[in-house]
């Protein structure tokens, strides 16, 4: 994503937090009653702004052929994501969704995350602590070492790779496409379709 779509995707998001806080606020007015409060609104809006400012920005989706049952196939994919603001994003209330037009399935956080300096991305040993229910986290960008110590991005300058190994016979082969959504809670979903291409080289990149 170039750098004016992004700006204008974060003018898109402060200007529905304007408008949904405008929204609230004139509701209550309106419908002025004795269990309307100020602390009612106050909840209200900080509800609204923290799910706008959860939200998470897919830098880049790279995935990695291998040779499954003769023939080459992607099954480790890894989703790079940072936010938008700073903000605490508790991860380990994230879903991932997958959908290939034939199966939609949910991944759920295992409670694994590291660090990819200590290793090489698809080679980290956290790959084997995958199941075909869930998914791990490897940050690349944390300062404080948010990601790992407490599944928490703190900081806008954040960033790690969401790691997903599909089933064998789901893999991905040439021309076939997945589509992914994370939905942070809070938060708004983020989807994507990603199409493996032709295997000329191991490690492809599905989305930048």
């Amino acid at each position: 994503m170039d750098e004016k779509a992004q700006l204008g995707t974060i003018a898109g998001i402060l200007l529905l937090v304007f408008i949904l806080i405008g929204a609230v606020s004139a509701s209550i007015i309106i419908t002025d009653t004795p269990m309307t409060s100020e602390e009612d609104l106050t909840n209200m809006t900080n509800e609204i702004v923290d799910e706008l400012c959860s939200y998470l920005q897919i830098k880049q989706i790279v995935g990695k052929y291998q040779t499954i049952q003769g023939q080459q196939r992607i099954n480790k994919i890894a989703i790079l994501i940072k936010p938008f603001v700073s903000q605490n994003i508790d991860l380990t209330h994230m879903t991932l969704e997958l959908n290939d037009g034939e199966n939609y399935q949910i991944l759920f956080f295992n409670g694994t995350a590291g660090s990819i300096r200590s290793q090489s991305l698809f080679e980290h040993h956290l790959w084997e602590s995958l199941t075909n229910e869930s998914y791990g986290l490897l940050s690349t960008i944390d300062n404080d070492n948010s990601i790992v110590d407490a599944h928490m991005i703190n900081e806008n300058t954040d960033m790690a790779f969401i790691i997903i190994k599909l089933p064998e016979n789901k893999a991905m082969t040439q021309d076939t496409q997945l589509v992914v959504t994370i939905r942070p809670s809070p938060g708004i979903g983020r989807t994507v379709t990603i199409e493996a291409p032709l295997p000329i080289k191991n490690i492809v990149t599905l989305y930048e």
